[in-house]
């Protein structure tokens, strides 16, 4: 299969030295899969499934399943979505991963046929160092329409929305949201609706503008 523009300019190019990061994952730190983390169905016959590393470590498994198949697995950083909010998006050819690597909110896009690292894309370069989302105020971690995913980050006092295209790996735009919490956000059409206690915000998919 034909790689993906996955390097292109984006909001922050990761070289190939992620891409041989995660080779260094596999032949040396040689992890065990523990906790199941959540379940990502795709359609009825094939679903994404998260699990913990075991032993604590700070490295989380994506598997692919088609079926009682298990079609690969893949090492990635500290995964940032949780149950009810998912950090993953796809489209036929990529899954994008959303991760925290040392304070740094990251996509790991993966190939969706055979796991390979096909790119990555750093999110909020502008807010780093960035926490763990889970001790962030932010109720969501990842929208998609399949072609693009909306990242959510989040800090104490800033929240930003950044769209990323899924099959070029290109930042299409961002949006500063401001310091209350997102108490809720999903996609309508081609609107996101970000709720931030009494305050709606809705969001044009096409460019980031505000409605």
């Amino acid at each position: 299969m034909a790689r993906l523009p996955w390097l292109g300019p984006g909001i922050v190019v990761v070289g190939a030295g992620v891409a041989a990061l995660g080779i260094w994952y596999w032949h040396h730190a040689q992890p065990v899969v523990g906790a199941k983390i959540d379940t990502i169905p795709v359609d009825a016959h094939s679903e994404f499934v998260v699990y913990a590393e075991a032993g604590g470590g700070d490295r989380d498994f994506v598997e692919l399943h088609v079926g009682d198949e298990l079609r690969w697995q893949a090492l990635v950083p500290h995964y940032e979505g949780r149950p009810g909010a998912p950090g993953l998006a796809w489209n036929r050819n990529v899954v994008s991963v959303r991760v925290n690597r040392d304070g740094r909110e990251e996509l790991f896009v993966l190939s969706v046929e055979d796991a390979t690292k096909v790119g990555g894309v750093r999110l909020a370069v502008d807010h780093e160092p960035i926490p763990l989302q889970t001790a962030a105020n932010s109720t969501m971690v990842t929208l998609t329409d399949h072609n693009r995913t909306y990242e959510l980050v989040a800090g104490g006092a800033w929240h930003q929305l950044v769209a990323v295209d899924l099959s070029s790996g290109t930042g299409v735009w961002k949006l500063e949201l401001g310091k209350s919490a997102i108490t809720g956000a999903q996609l309508s059409g081609n609107s996101l609706i970000i709720d931030q206690g009494d305050k709606r915000t809705i969001v044009n998919t096409t460019d980031g503008s505000v409605n």
